[in-house]
């Protein structure tokens, strides 16, 4: 069987259309019977801005950078693509084709 290794980053102060981007885009993939994903957030990045978010700079925890990750199997990922695509505006949405080993 093949899998792939979703990940899509996001800012966590980005906004979706009722709630932030990771809560829609987590319900999205709750909705779309995803078995299970981790999502990482990351104490220091920027993007293509070149604004740089960091725990130090900021004191507090808005803007950080976020990370979503999800391992499932290849046909999956191919079918919640195009939801994907129209929840992140601004951000980025990476597939790899990866091998599980257990």
């Amino acid at each position: 069987m093949a899998y792939k290794l979703l990940s899509i980053y996001i800012d966590e102060d980005e906004k979706g259309q009722k709630k932030p981007l990771y809560q829609e885009v987590l319900t999205y993939l709750t909705d779309n019977e995803i078995k299970g994903a981790t999502v990482f957030k990351g104490v220091f990045g920027w993007g293509p801005d070149g604004v740089i978010h960091s725990i130090r700079f900021l004191r507090a925890s808005s803007g950080l950078p976020m990370k979503i990750e999800v391992i499932e199997e290849a046909e999956v990922i191919e079918k919640i693509l195009p939801g994907l695509k129209k929840l992140v505006h601004k951000g980025l949405i990476t597939v790899t084709n990866i091998e599980v080993i257990r």
